[in-house]
């Protein structure tokens, strides 16, 4: 198989409820996952930039004792770009990172840089690629020593990129791959998000098989989830709605969406062969079991064609 594991996400909060969690993880595990993707900010381990470590403490044995593999997502909003605050940004990613370690995972997913606020022209847009690319080393560094893998996540078409008030160069895949290409940083690879690409080709137009090829040869670990390719382009309707209407990072399981998965992966060439996450939203949590065999078969189909003689 392509994938080295598959496995899913915990996509719930556990703030004040971590019997909830335990239940969450025992069920996973007799839903065959390979390992759980567990989001520290989810779980309230991460206070001011650093590990919290009484909540740390009941979270970490819990987790443990659930006998199960992991990966970590860093906090959504992790801008490793941002002129403003460049030292609390690099403080809240080192603490997913021993977060990370604490848990035995082996790898943490982070987004690319990207504009939390309208853009900030005191700044050279190549400077704060060159400052992202320094922190990801920085990062990477970390994470060689704690025995990681770090996988950067390209993104999605959201409305505050369409209307032009934040800027993510990562929508665009292949240029996620130069900025990581860049880095040149053994610890430091791709995640990527299958469905964010899909949205992303519809808007911009880009060839979306093409674009998810580029990336190959750098992804560490695939976020798989499935979508109508359909972005939202207004702000109605609400956000409560867009299953209504089919629009945006629906994160369905694989086959209930329109994205071409198995074209997709017919043309993949993972020399990593990383770690494939089902990324759910909540609502699907009872179809996991589904949804795992499903990313199964979609791996099978890749290392289907990395057996074929050039």
């Amino acid at each position: 198989m392509a994938f080295r594991s598959v496995g899913t996400n915990l996509s719930r909060l556990y703030l004040d409820n971590l019997c909830q969690l335990s239940e969450d993880l025992e069920t996973l595990k007799g839903a065959g996952s390979d390992f759980v993707e567990i989001w520290p900010h989810h779980l309230g381990v991460i206070l001011g930039g650093s590990l919290d470590e009484i909540r740390l403490r009941a979270t970490r044995d819990m987790l443990l004792e659930a006998d199960l593999a992991y990966t970590v997502h860093a906090p959504l909003e992790v801008n490793l770009m941002d002129p403003t605050s460049p030292a609390l940004q690099r403080d809240v990613l080192d603490a997913s990172l021993r977060f990370a370690h604490v848990i035995g995972a082996e790898v943490v997913v982070c987004h690319a840089g990207q504009r939390v606020a309208a853009r900030d022209f005191r700044h050279s847009m190549s400077d704060q690629l060159i400052a992202e690319r320094s922190a990801l080393r920085w990062a990477g560094d970390l994470a060689e020593d704690l025995g990681l893998a770090i996988a950067v996540e390209n993104y999605y078409p959201e409305q505050p990129i369409l209307r032009g008030t934040v800027y993510d160069y990562s929508v665009w895949p292949s240029e996620l791959a130069e900025q990581i290409h860049m880095v040149r940083h053994p610890a430091v690879g791709i995640c990527l998000d299958v469905g964010h690409a899909a949205l992303a080709a519809g808007v911009f137009g880009f060839d979306y098989i093409e674009e998810c090829a580029a990336l190959a040869p750098l992804v560490r670990h695939v976020h798989l989830h499935d979508n109508l390719q359909r972005t939202n382009l207004t702000d109605e309707p609400a956000v409560s709605e867009h299953t209504v209407y089919g629009l945006g990072d629906l994160h369905l399981p694989p086959g209930r969406g329109t994205i071409p998965l198995g074209d997709l992966f017919q043309q993949m060439n993972f020399p990593e062969n990383p770690s494939c996450c089902v990324e759910l939203s909540p609502e699907h949590f009872s179809q996991v079991p589904e949804a795992l065999h499903a990313a199964r078969e979609l791996g099978l189909q890749t290392a289907s064609r990395e057996r074929v003689p050039a």
